[in-house]
């Protein structure tokens, strides 16, 4: 659905969320979305849920104003603002702006296949290995690879290749909002089910979703060897600014996670919107946020809305009434 108003994706109590996924799938963003749905309905506002503003699209529809509101990553938002990474040759979308930050305990996990040898990734390039991994796109995933002298070019030159997810990507505009999820996410990917892997470099947190439950199936299947990222690396991440902050992958998060793994926390998820959309309107949805933040403890994600960081400064601004709110709360001088 798809609202066309004068403040886009707002008709009166008619809301659209940009929430990437079928409330079913329990995505990271689907499930922000429906924690907002759920504060907003005991105020009289339905909110319907944009299920193809998946990946860079998200920031997109928020932008654009085909969703009034949106849930992602931190960094995808500020990465949509300054129009460089993924948007890279768009226009910056200059006008989207914060309401709420949620803390998710997510991390940046490395692990090998324990039967692959492997127990330093400085290893792969001192034996050339040809290596079979998935990996992620976030910045810092690609500062580990430079760190180890490893690229997608180099390990493919030695006869390696990546591994996928078995997800068939689905055009924005293919008009069936449900295509890209008309499958069973409970089925094992073919490469975790096989073994057909030796590198995983990818977010890790606790649940179960579509885009990392190959974290879970690989550690029940295969014993895998979680490998801590070197202090000076932790540090070189920290100072491109491509994580939130140093961390560690706790003890027992899953199999092979036997002791505290000590990598980087990525940035939060967050709850926004663009400058343009009305101030009542979302000093309400700010409120109602605060007011019913035990609605966020009640989902499959460890997720929590915490007074103390949910209005922190960051480089993409609040909407000035979210700031409005926060400040008559006490949460922001």
């Amino acid at each position: 659905m798809t609202a066309t108003s004068l403040h886009g994706g707002l008709d009166g109590k008619q809301v659209y969320f940009a929430g990437a996924a079928l409330i079913s799938m329990g995505t990271p963003w689907g499930t922000l979305a429906n924690v907002t749905r759920q504060a907003l309905e005991p105020l009289g506002y339905e909110v319907h849920i944009e299920s193809l503003s998946w990946g860079n699209n998200n920031p997109k529809y928020v932008s654009d104003g085909r969703a009034v509101l949106g849930a992602t990553q931190y960094r995808a938002v500020q990465e949509a603002l300054e129009g460089v990474e993924g948007f890279a040759g768009d226009p910056p979308r200059a006008n989207l702006r914060l309401i709420a930050t949620i803390h998710q305990p997510a991390w940046i996990g490395v692990a090998v296949r324990a039967d692959s040898g492997i127990t330093d990734l400085s290893e792969i390039g001192e034996r050339r290995m040809p290596v079979r991994y998935k990996s992620g796109g976030e910045k810092a995933i690609a500062s580990i690879f430079n760190y180890y002298g490893l690229s997608r070019e180099a390990i493919a030159s030695w006869g390696g290749r990546p591994v996928t997810n078995d997800v068939a990507p689905v055009p924005t505009d293919s008009g069936d909002p449900t295509a890209r999820w008309a499958r069973d996410y409970n089925e094992i990917s073919i490469w975790v089910r096989d073994g057909d892997f030796d590198l995983i470099v990818d977010p890790i947190y606790a649940a179960y979703t579509p885009e990392h439950k190959h974290w879970w199936d690989a550690s029940i299947l295969h014993k895998l060897r979680f490998l801590p990222l070197p202090p000076d690396l932790i540090q070189r991440i920290m100072d491109k600014s491509q994580a939130e902050a140093p961390g560690f992958i706790p003890h027992r998060l899953m199999r092979g996670v036997d002791e505290d793994v000590a990598t980087v926390e990525r940035f939060p998820q967050v709850i926004y919107t663009r400058a343009e959309a009305p101030d009542e309107f979302i000093f309400n949805v700010t409120k109602a946020l605060d007011e019913n933040r035990h609605l966020f403890r009640k989902t499959h994600m460890p997720y929590s809305y915490d007074p103390s960081t949910v209005a922190k400064p960051r480089a993409v601004p609040l909407h000035p009434a979210a700031e409005h709110y926060y400040k008559t709360a006490g949460y922001l001088r």
